[in-house]
């Protein structure tokens, strides 16, 4: 299954529109989206030993290029640019007819979500299972007063904790550190809950806020900046689809 759409970003100033592509299917029916990639894609395709690291990276350049349909000026074949990688593993696309766009991705079992964006507006994305087994390996990360936090707003350990994780995985790739930079510097220091989603606000970083969305096994985080209005309604509905055919 595959569900795509655009987000308006609306400023005092300017608006913008983010392209999204959110895409469910296991790895035997991704090869169905081959004749979309570009040649070195391909080629980097073949290089990889593993199935889920086959699957990854389907998931990660068919809703990438999706994503990226949906705003760019005209239509293009897919094959004939690439999403490629930054030194810190971030997205980076090349041969695009068009400059001034970017894209964050995640993905996590058979699901990949991608967001496309003009790079005056930055935004980041990141998607992860609720696993009561990771519990410990997250709170290490985090600061007590987050976990004080999250704890307040969430009353089982693995989805406050999953969705702190989700919410600073998001802002490492706006930043474009991901996982080099120690995560207690991405402290969250407020959380609300309104219409299904919980918003938050960082400490350091106050130019940024998040929205994340609980759904039945993953949480989904979004990152953008402060001062935007951002209207999820579709983007949450097509969510809550895949949710209930999870």
């Amino acid at each position: 299954m595959l569900f795509e759409g655009t987000i308006k970003l609306v400023r005092e100033n300017s608006v913008h529109s983010a392209g999204y592509t959110i895409i469910k299917q296991e790895l035997a029916d991704l090869y169905g989206y081959l004749k979309d990639l570009h040649l070195d894609e391909i080629t980097y395709l073949n290089s990889l030993k593993f199935d889920k690291r086959k699957s990854s990276y389907l998931l990660g350049r068919i809703s990438a290029k999706s994503a990226l349909s949906k705003i760019i000026p005209a239509k293009i074949a897919m094959n004939s640019f690439k999403v490629g990688f930054g030194v810190f593993q971030f997205p980076v696309i090349e041969y695009l007819p068009y400059s001034g766009f970017q894209v964050s991705i995640t993905h996590c079992d058979a699901i990949g979500i991608s967001m496309a964006y003009p790079e005056a507006h930055p935004i980041g994305i990141d998607i992860e299972r609720i696993n009561p087994d990771k519990v410990d390996l997250m709170v290490s990360m985090f600061t007590k007063e987050e976990i004080i936090l999250v704890n307040s707003e969430l009353n089982d350990k693995a989805t406050a904790y999953t969705l702190l994780w989700t919410v600073k995985e998001g802002l490492s790739k706006i930043l474009k550190t991901g996982m080099m930079i120690d995560f207690k510097y991405l402290e969250l220091d407020s959380l609300n809950y309104k219409d299904g989603i919980y918003t938050g606000n960082f400490k350091n970083f106050t130019q940024y806020k998040s929205f994340s969305i609980v759904l039945k096994s993953y949480i989904i985080s979004i990152i953008c900046p402060r001062n935007t209005n951002i209207n999820l309604t579709d983007f949450t509905k097509d969510l809550t689809c895949l949710n209930s055919l999870s």
